[in-house]
């Protein structure tokens, strides 16, 4: 039998380190459009080098090129640029630097506007002493959280954009769990209800009536059925209300009290219409200022008045603004050109409707974009499409089909749904028997897979719906 013994070896590993100016633009990219707003108006209240680009006057300049002879030497010239390296990176934040081990200050602007939930979550993840790894699996939880506060993704999709252990991955989920406000990091508004329930009365709520009801009358509550629920959960239609009022106290969206929550109206990122038989792709930045560097400022703040100190602001600020404005540009690019290629695989959907959204996944885009899968995650991340079939999120386009390669689980779900809606409701179809309707319409499903979807879409099981 070998001899075991613990031994210290000294190796090499090529390891690409995400530098924490990459990190904030990997943020930038994964931005609502909304949230995107309000930290361009933060960058312009600070950067006295960044200003709102007027095409009427030649006091500004676009990006990086400054005039000839006025530039200040920069320190940054051979520096990589973090967007030319974007692409060969994994961007799986498996290797991206965490928030207590780095050697670089933190690039993040005071805020003058309203905290966002990511840097509320990310301040209390300071406070935590956890490995490098685990911290960084944090990281990448809070920044794949909606702008609800909640985990939405599906758990494929979360695991695709992580490279390290799976088991990390989940432990990370459970410490973002434990964080304020309650319940976020939740998979929807029915945990949230119920985590906040255990953390504001114990253990021992989940025999209380307000569980009973969020746990197994979630839509019937959603509706106010009080009568349903009450003949479900066989307590009088009172208490129903008694309980409802409770209910009410909770919040099912822990981050809506945040800046770039839900709440407004949604504004399209991408508009697609079609002129003249083809279908024409727009950024909708209208919203967003024009960005320049200005060289007004920059000459006085270069005066030959100027000390060394100043200079070396001058030159960090320069920097920051050039590197921010082609962060910018960089998401831009990146969203259009998704959605040149939603516009090429959905074709069918654009001109027919819903029944005919084929099967796409982030692979696909990915591969045909030449980007790393979660960069496409980040990218559609709380953007939104306006195309002739209406708005949607830009999500909603990439689905991995359903046993059947040629249909889609959105649109099994639109058949499911079709079908519960249009059923007795004293003889409600059951899992299996939706299933056996499915395949012999020619759609091959399993029942547990029906099930699946139908607690997706908030639906009762078969006993739940059934009337009287």
């Amino acid at each position: 039998m070998p001899e075991l013994r613990a031994e210290i070896r000294l190796g090499q590993v090529q390891k690409l380190a995400i530098t924490q100016t990459l990190r904030q633009q990997l943020e930038i990219l994964q931005m609502a459009s909304i949230e995107l707003d309000g930290l361009i108006a933060t960058e312009l209240s600070e950067n006295p080098l960044l200003e709102e680009k007027d095409d009427a006057s030649d006091k500004t300049e676009e990006g990086t090129e400054g005039e000839s002879g006025d530039e200040p030497e920069r320190d940054d010239s051979k520096e990589d640029d973090p967007l030319d390296i974007l692409k060969e990176i994994d961007e799986s934040i498996g290797t991206a630097p965490s928030t207590k081990f780095r050697e670089e200050e933190q690039w993040r602007p005071e805020a003058v506007s309203p905290e966002t939930l990511s840097e509320f979550l990310l301040s209390q993840l300071d406070g935590h002493e956890l490995s490098e790894d685990l911290e960084n699996a944090s990281v990448y939880v809070i920044y794949s959280l909606d702008r609800n506060g909640l985990l939405s993704l599906d758990p494929e999709e979360l695991r695709i954009g992580w490279d390290g252990p799976e088991v990390t991955l989940a432990d990370a989920v459970s410490i973002v769990q434990k964080f304020d406000p309650p319940g976020v990091a939740q998979n929807s508004a029915r945990n949230v209800l119920l985590f906040q329930l255990k953390k504001k009365h114990g253990a021992s709520t989940v025999n209380s009536l307000e569980y009973r009801i969020i746990d197994q009358c979630f839509n019937d509550l959603a509706e106010r059925h009080i009568l349903s629920i009450a003949g479900i959960l066989g307590v009088p239609p009172h208490d129903v209300e008694v309980a409802i009022e409770k209910i009410k106290e909770l919040n099912p969206w822990p981050g809506s009290e945040f800046a770039g929550s839900t709440g407004t109206a949604v504004i399209p990122d991408i508009i697609i219409e079609k002129h003249n038989g083809k279908f024409m792709v727009f950024l909708n930045d209208n919203r967003f200022p024009h960005l320049a560097i200005s060289s007004r400022n920059r000459r006085i703040l270069e005066s030959p008045s100027t000390g060394a100190v100043e200079k070396e602001y001058v030159k960090k600020k320069f920097k920051r603004a050039s590197w921010f404005i082609r962060a910018i540009k960089q998401r831009q690019e990146t969203v259009m050109k998704i959605a040149y290629f939603i516009v090429e695989t959905q074709m069918d959907f654009l001109i027919n409707g819903m029944e005919s959204l084929r099967p796409l996944t982030l692979q696909e885009a990915a591969k045909a974009l030449g980007f790393n899968q979660s960069t496409i995650s980040r990218a559609i991340n709380g953007k939104y499409v306006q195309s002739p079939q209406g708005i949607h999120e830009m999500r909603y386009y990439f689905s991995r089909g359903s046993a059947d390669a040629s249909v889609t689980a959105i649109s099994v779900k639109e058949e499911i749904r079709r079908i519960i809606e249009g059923e007795d409701d004293s003889k409600p179809f059951s899992d299996e028997k939706i299933a056996s309707m499915l395949n012999s319409s020619g759609t091959i499903i399993k029942r547990r897979t029906v099930a699946n979807y139908r607690k997706q879409m908030n639906i009762s099981g078969a006993r739940k719906r059934r009337r009287f």
